[in-house]
């Protein structure tokens, strides 16, 4: 005995799509999140490698490669403050 395709299509779950009101809604949820996510990771780790020295905390001579000072941006610590990140 087959079952017409119709009733076999009729019984399968229903497909739910998000309309373009439920799209904004997830995406504002998945900044809130991640807006959250940062806020916490940027108290527990406010610094990160500096950028021009890349974390030795020297900023080399370019003529005399040996020669060194210390790095204007991070002040020879080799790391600097991330984004929104507040002096500990």
């Amino acid at each position: 005995m087959s079952i017409p395709l119709a009733r076999t299509a009729a019984a399968a779950a229903p497909v739910h799509h998000l309309g373009s009101g439920g799209i904004v809604i997830a995406l504002l949820l998945a900044a809130a999140v991640y807006a959250a996510g940062y806020a916490i990771s940027v108290r527990v780790h406010p610094y990160r490698p500096c950028q021009r020295c890349g974390e030795s905390g020297k900023h080399r001579g370019t003529v005399f490669r040996r020669s060194f000072r210390d790095c204007a941006r991070c002040g020879g610590t080799g790391q600097e403050l991330r984004r929104f990140a507040r002096e500990p």
